[in-house]
């Protein structure tokens, strides 16, 4: 009997682990799905005919990291060393961003977490638009095997990029043509007036990347059928384009930007030297002694568990009583109701609702709750912990068959940050500080980590190496460090600056200095407003040899009556002064420096 037990719940919480491909005169590891804390076994690796499914994608790190071989994937997943891995090659990465992960402490027995990245740029087919570049990171934290997190970092960018070219006529630049101007506006478009809705650039590009996170998770739906289960997993976004940094994230992965920002210290007046007002001296110039920086952590994205999305999981049960199974109950107690309490008044909530209220305890009260524990410890039928993401598709709650999917959802939240914003040049010193570094991990770090902490370390760490060229990749290598711990004697991995417990999950981190994006953006709009005056001048040059011809021709014909007929062709006055908002990039004054970076945002319409 007790060993029926043991294996029933061996069988729960480690079913067979994902095949690794087999070393040299070595027999492959595994077979199923691996598993994680975070779901019951939702496993479907044989088709009907009981033929066991392929995998969609084979086992393997992230490219950058140069994991080739089976004896260096094997090594990477050592549970009692845990080593720290890094890119061999930080020039894989753009802007040196720095990478760095380690395996989990045993609860599967490989790494399920994933990272991606690719740079990418937008080309219209007909050529009246300049080509728009953009960089995507991916980070994704798999759960009951690693085929979802595998499957999301190979996939997801051509997911993206098909949703960004169908925006691509509202998002680009049009190249100036040989007349003067750019390609009709309702040639490809209809004019902003006929839309019934004002939408704007960042609309636009929240709405591919949402449209991107519903098609991820419908692959792998349609995928179900034909390859073996791939479980499911977290999803954090980053984009850049268009100078703006767009964050969209499915799970409990966290993006935050780590900045540092000056802070002045207000000089009591007594205390302020003659001649000196706030800290200003006679003669304009600041006293740098009385001005400190400090460290803020601006958070990108929030997590989605099942305690910080209770009233949306509470509503979806309360009108859709069927995915209970008679077992759970959509509601929330002020307290733990019991036998004792049947007939008496218990304050509750159910649905959306923020609020307490009374109700006469009933037996059907007593059902378990929809949702068990609080924060990280939350679970949604007593199964899983984490409530957005990808996959989940056969998810089974624990003892007993009722589908978890209906609850969960790929939709992430979108965070922007308008990086032309920003008075700051990106040659600064603080440059780093102002722009910020987005560090993005999985909950293997804040789940001991803090966001203040990390932006603390980030800062301390680039502080020590301040000319270091790998100073973005050792940032993420002491993050995940600090995370991991050191194994104690009895092999429990402990804080290094406590005896706090350590993670155990499998940890990523990925730091990227955000201002190497704006300077590089900056550089782009510089060549795009090069081109258009190169082309105006040219332009502008051949319209004019037409024009003297007549003129010799027809010396009776007065100039007035000549533009008055080109005025005719030309669309209505609405039309004229979008497209120019289209194809006009504002440049820099002649002399002086501009009061803020330029951007190809001042050259777009307005928002």
């Amino acid at each position: 009997m007790f060993n029926r037990i043991k294996n029933r719940v061996l069988t729960v919480v480690a079913p067979d682990q994902p095949a690794l491909p087999a070393g040299p005169g070595q027999q492959s590891y595994g077979g199923g799905s691996g598993s994680g804390n975070r779901g019951g076994s939702g496993n479907k690796d044989y088709d009907s005919a009981g033929k066991r499914l392929p995998k969609k994608f084979q086992y393997a790190r992230p490219p950058f990291l140069q994991l080739l071989t089976y004896d260096e994937l094997k090594a990477s997943a050592d549970h009692n060393v845990r080593p720290i891995i890094v890119p061999r090659d930080i020039s894989l990465l753009p802007w040196s961003t720095g990478y760095a992960e380690c395996v989990n402490s045993g609860k599967s027995k490989w790494n399920e977490d994933q990272a991606a990245f690719h740079r990418q740029v937008l080309s219209h087919p007909s050529r009246q638009y300049h080509d728009l570049p953009y960089t995507y990171f991916g980070i994704y934290d798999g759960h009951a095997g690693y085929g979802a997190a595998l499957a999301a970092a190979n996939q997801f960018h051509y997911i993206l990029h098909e949703k960004l070219v169908d925006i691509i006529d509202l998002l680009m630049p049009r190249v100036e043509s040989e007349n003067g101007g750019g390609m009709p506006l309702h040639a490809t478009l209809p004019h902003p007036s006929l839309f019934h809705k004002q939408v704007s650039k960042d609309e636009l590009i929240v709405g591919a990347l949402e449209a991107a996170f519903a098609d991820m998770d419908a692959v792998l739906a349609e995928d179900r059928d034909k390859y073996r289960n791939a479980g499911g997993c977290t999803a954090l976004v980053a984009l850049f384009i268009l100078g703006k940094l767009f964050v969209a994230n499915a799970g409990d992965s966290r993006g935050v930007l780590c900045k540092r920002v000056r802070r002045r210290k207000i000089v009591p007046v007594y205390h302020r030297p003659a001649g000196e007002s706030n800290g200003v001296t006679e003669d304009g110039e600041r006293r740098e002694s009385e001005d400190e920086y400090e460290v803020v952590a601006e958070p990108c994205s929030f997590d989605h568990t099942p305690d910080t999305e209770r009233p949306r999981l509470l509503t979806v049960g309360k009108h859709n009583p069927a995915l209970l199974g008679g077992e759970y109950i959509a509601m929330e107690y002020a307290k733990k109701p019991t036998t004792k309490d049947l007939g008496a008044r218990i304050l509750y909530r159910q649905g959306a609702m923020k609020g307490w209220t009374y109700k006469t305890l009933t037996a059907t009260d007593l059902k378990i709750p929809l949702i068990t524990g609080m924060g990280k410890r939350s679970r949604l039928l007593g199964t899983i912990g984490v409530t957005r993401g990808f996959g989940d598709h056969d998810l089974k709650a624990l003892g007993s068959n009722l589908p978890i999917k209906p609850f969960l959802s790929p939709h992430p939240d979108v965070v922007c940050f308008d990086l032309c914003q920003v008075r700051s040049e990106p040659t600064d010193e603080n440059s780093d500080g102002e722009y910020g570094i987005l560090v993005m991990a999985t909950d293997g770090l804040w789940d001991v980590s803090e966001s203040q902490q990390v932006a603390n370390t980030v800062f301390g760490t680039l502080k020590r190496f301040p000319a270091e060229r790998h100073r973005y990749t050792m940032v993420a290598q002491e993050l995940v460090a600090r995370s991991r711990g050191r194994a104690n004697e009895s092999g429990h991995w402990r804080l290094s600056d406590s005896r706090a417990a350590a993670t155990v999950d499998d940890i990523s981190v990925i730091v990227i200095p955000v201002y190497q994006y704006y300077r590089e953006y900056r550089e782009w709009t510089q060549t795009v407003a090069a081109r258009n005056r190169v082309r105006s001048a040219a332009a502008k040059e051949v319209a004019a040899v037409p024009e003297a011809a007549v003129a010799r021709e027809e010396p009776g014909v007065p100039v007035a009556d000549l533009s008055s007929e080109s005025s005719e062709s030309e669309p209505p006055e609405e039309a004229q002064e979008a497209e120019n908002n289209l194809n006009t990039i504002n440049l820099p004054p002649a002399s002086g420096k501009t009061t803020a970076p330029m951007g190809l945002a001042d050259a777009l319409p307005a928002k």
